[in-house]
């Protein structure tokens, strides 16, 4: 939800220019405050946003993004294994133009998924479709150390800049030989690269935390189970602008009939600010505003005490994530 001043909204951050009456309503009637989800010395993301939200700490050499997702999207891995990210991506004269692949559909994401198994896949070397252009690597009993760098950080960037650095040069010329040979495999494909990154492994966290997930990303469903939460998978909940935001409010709302707490993630804001549409950010916060929580606010629930914030900001100019504090709105509904 939080970015930073907008020269086209008239330097208006989107969440200010945008018209969200419910969102208004809560501020003017609850507690307006701040978090600093990134501490010092860390990266903005959102594992490292989400876990501190939930009043975990973790390392400064935290590494399990990617375990996170296999964890959310039913993969089961050991300790001994790397987990990568898999972005399907489009480049075009060598100039990367979308970290997304244009939003591929399910059938277009598992078309990909099998042929780079057919080239490249081993019986430690697996990709793994889940439907969309988020998909991951697992390279069973590794112990390698991997850098690399996400490629919603890399657009308008030469497709170079996607090859990854390992400790072990086997490895290094492996996913490397997968991501340069990836552009000729999927040439006819609108997603016709990948990205290869944010390396994972397993870690443990106490199992602590009551409650319900409902998310359209496997990171925030893994997160939710590392800690002991219940993931509700919802159909039509694709982690783009192109969610059911009502059935996602749905399913919330038939877990608080069993939950205290239910944690309801929305992705699309994020997704725009990292195509660096403000325009696309500002109407999806309106559609949020309409689908998700003017709906709360008028729905006969009972007593709710609804927290409305980003995990992190992220920048419509630059497209990168942003460290500083995000706004957090605290309202409670009485009746």
């Amino acid at each position: 939800m939080d970015d930073e001043p907008i020269p086209e909204l008239g330097n208006m951050a989107p969440a200010s220019y945008a018209s969200m009456p419910s969102l208004s309503f809560m501020r003017s009637h609850g507690e307006v405050n701040s978090q600093q989800t990134i501490p010092d010395g860390y990266a903005a993301s959102t594992e490292i946003a989400l876990m501190t939200i939930l009043g975990f700490t973790v390392g400064s050499d935290f590494d399990s993004r990617s375990w996170f997702e296999a964890l959310g999207g039913g993969l089961e891995v050991t300790d001994s294994d790397l987990c990568l990210r898999c972005n399907l991506i489009t480049h075009c004269n060598s100039i990367i133009e979308s970290h997304c692949g244009h939003y591929p559909d399910t059938d277009e994401s598992h078309t990909i998924i099998k042929k780079l198994n057919e080239h490249f896949g081993e019986d430690d070397f697996t990709f793994h479709s889940f439907g969309n252009f988020r998909n991951l690597l697992i390279v069973r009993n590794c112990w390698a150390k991997i850098s690399a760098s996400p490629p919603h950080r890399l657009l308008d960037q030469s497709v170079d800049r996607l090859l990854i650095r390992a400790n072990d040069l086997t490895l290094e010329e492996r996913l490397n030989r997968c991501i340069t040979e990836s552009r000729t495999i999927l040439r006819k494909h609108i997603a016709n690269g990948i990205a290869i990154w944010a390396p994972g492994r397993a870690i443990s966290f106490p199992n602590n935390i009551k409650g319900s997930v409902v998310a359209g990303v496997n990171v925030v469903k893994g997160i939710g189970r590392s800690v002991g939460m219940s993931v509700i998978d919802v159909p039509g909940a694709t982690g783009d602008e192109f969610t059911d935001y009502s059935a996602k409010l749905n399913a919330t709302l038939q877990a608080l009939k069993k939950d205290d707490f239910v944690l309801l993630h929305i992705e699309a804001t994020d997704e725009a600010s990292h195509e660096r549409a403000p325009f696309k950010k500002v109407r999806i916060l309106e559609t949020i505003d309409q689908l998700v929580l003017s709906p709360l606010l008028t729905k006969r629930t009972g007593v709710l005490q609804i927290t409305v914030q980003g995990d992190h900001a992220t920048s419509s100019l630059s497209g990168k994530h942003l460290s500083s504090p995000v706004t957090v709105i605290n309202y409670t509904k009485n009746e």
